[in-house]
């Protein structure tokens, strides 16, 4: 009976190995989904002002961040990703990192500082690169093609100076991930060096297919050239050949009378014409089939296999970074419920993305990021913004620096001292305005915004803020300004200018879209932005790349008029239905 062959769907297994840190060196192997890395940080001498492990934890927070906010993510995007990771590394500290990522079969690898990457294939094993510079602060890296069965060793600078080759070259002779790392722990702890650490990493990928010989990127001339030709035999197999079962019998019916007499010749040569016809028909149909039945597959891999990738991104982002996690979860849901419909029902293709369906959605409950809170009635410091706003019914719109707070009305831009209550008018209407939905006080400046634009007052004198055409905001309904000029929408659209011209911005993360959006809080102090979500009672906190970070819920947030966020106190004060109240963040 013919063998019957299936896809293998590619994996990863690792394990890591990290040293026992003293005062002078750290180290840490890190994973989140097929990213890998070893980062080793060390001072001359021990100092009670820098913790090596709080600025260990802070590079790889800040790496996980720019990785995996990345749209593209290729040897470019992720070089950048890494040298922000390094910016605010203290001077003192000398920081060794290796990393690897891991992308539809090709692995590619860098080096910051001192570092060295270890490959074995079958019975080789080749350096894929290696660094000797601790000082050395560029990115060096190299990509290639993995081979079923490939294992791979990630090491620090001090990891590879203190374990001879031999070493781990014997050690690589073990077949699991697991294994390796303990026929290396040994020998690594008799150093007690708190800079060592390695990843090993083994790929479980297809059947061999052809490849080519040498390495596809590279800035190393030394990278061993360790991706050989490999080829497989092509069968030119039947139908049954390929399905793995035999083609079913048919019961052919009889030739129906005919009133002419056909000799035992004839009678013959149009029962064989009748059988022919029969197996063309029958061709016909499992070719069809067939095709349908491909053209179905390779359908649901495009679906399924991104999917899958981002499930797993999420699953491994879960309890380091829930915005992140759970935005991978939703670009996986967002893959498989448009793609639903295109898988037929009841295939085992469509069983699988439906299983696969419910684990995205899992990981999603498990992802959930913001608290419901009870508000309860509190009072707001006298001549603070939500005070003035709620003792001021004739005011349009409201808002405030450090002194002041600013009333715009049908009349005047009115100034309230927020020490003595005094006011001031400073700015005249003369018909510039009709109906403002926000002012903003900014470095001596104050903005409008308007239906039709944002009015920019320099000193009284008036102009537009916009460079050309000023965007549609009829919709827009809050405004905050922190050197950039952020705008919220009704319907949720943040949109975001820097000198009159937009960005490009757009929120990530999100459980469920904004809706009904009539604030927005940040400035320049604040590294986060906050948004006033009326539709869904809450007000949701992100990063300013967009990325979702927090939402706090209450539902005195639904008639929200306006708010402020404390963040040095975790206080949110909120004015609702004429009275004040406070959340915690």
């Amino acid at each position: 009976m013919p063998e019957s062959h299936h896809a293998v769907k590619p994996s990863l297994s690792f394990a890591k190995l990290v040293a026992t840190p003293t005062d002078t060196a750290w180290s840490q192997a890190y994973n989140a989904g097929n990213l890998f890395a070893c980062l080793s940080l060390s001072l001359q001498e021990a100092s009670d002002e820098v913790s090596l492990q709080a600025v260990g934890k802070d590079i790889l927070n800040l790496l996980e961040s720019e990785f995996f906010t990345l749209e593209e993510k290729n040897t470019a995007t992720i070089k950048e990703a890494i040298t922000a990771s390094l910016t605010k590394l203290p001077s003192a500290v000398t920081a060794n990192l290796t990393l690897a990522h891991y992308k539809d079969n090709t692995l590619t690898v860098f080096i910051v500082g001192q570092g060295k990457v270890v490959m074995k294939r079958g019975e080789k094993i080749g350096v894929l690169l290696e660094k000797h510079t601790p000082s050395d602060q560029t990115v060096t890296s190299a990509s290639g093609i993995l081979s079923n069965a490939d294992t791979v060793v990630l090491q620090t600078g001090a990891f590879a100076e203190g374990l001879p080759e031999q070493t781990v070259s014997g050690a690589l002779e073990l077949a699991l991930p697991n294994d390796i790392v303990e026929a290396l722990s040994p020998p690594m702890h008799e150093q007690d060096n708190g800079a060592q650490a390695a990843i090993v990493v083994s790929y479980h990928g297809t059947a061999p297919h052809v490849i080519t010989e040498e390495v596809i990127e590279t800035e190393e001339p030394t990278i061993a050239s360790l991706y050989e030709q490999e080829a497989t035999a092509t069968e030119d197999d039947s139908a049954e050949k390929e399905t793995g079962r035999k083609l079913p019998s048919f019961h052919f019916p009889k030739l129906p009378s005919l009133n002419v007499k056909l000799n035992h010749r004839k009678k013959l040569y149009l029962t064989i014409a009748v059988i022919l016809l029969f197996l063309l028909a029958a061709s016909i149909f499992f070719a069809v089939q067939k095709q349908n039945a491909d053209q179905q597959q390779q359908l649901f891999q495009t679906i399924y296999t991104p999917a899958e990738q981002l499930y797993e991104e999420g699953h491994g982002l879960e309890s380091l970074n829930k915005s992140l996690s759970r935005d991978s979860y939703l670009k996986a849901q967002k893959l498989l419920k448009e793609g639903e419909g295109k898988i037929t029902k009841g295939t085992a293709e469509y069983q699988k993305m439906q299983d696969l369906l419910t684990k995205v959605e899992s990981g999603l409950r498990n992802a959930t990021i913001g608290k419901s809170s009870n508000a309860k009635e509190a009072t707001a410091p006298a001549n603070s913004l939500l005070a003035i706003e709620k003792e001021t019914p004739d005011g349009l719109a409201f808002g405030q620096d450090g002194t002041s707070v600013y009333v715009v009305t049908d009349s005047a831009v009115t100034t309230v001292t927020k020490s003595s209550g005094s006011k001031k008018d400073v700015i005249k209407n003369n018909n510039a305005w009709s109906a403002p939905r926000a002012v903003v006080p900014y470095q001596g400046n104050i903005y409008i915004l308007e239906k039709q634009g944002i009015l920019k007052y320099v000193t009284g004198t008036k102009s537009s803020y916009f460079t050309g055409t000023a965007p549609d905001l009829t919709q827009a309904s809050g405004m905050a300004i922190d050197g950039s000029v952020w705008i919220v929408l009704k319907n949720g659209k943040i949109l975001k200018y820097t000198r009159g011209k937009e960005d490009s911005f757009s929120l990530t993360g999100l459980d469920k879209p904004l809706q009904n959006a009539t604030k927005i809080v940040t400035n320049i102090d604040m590294d986060s932005v906050y948004v006033l979500d009326n539709g869904n009672s809450r007000v949701v906190k992100f990063d300013k790349k967009g990325a979702y970070q927090n939402a706090y819920s209450s539902d005195v947030l639904a008639n929200a008029k306006d708010f402020e966020i404390f963040e040095k106190d975790k206080k949110i004060f909120i004015l609702s239905d004429n009275k004040i109240w406070e959340i915690p963040m």
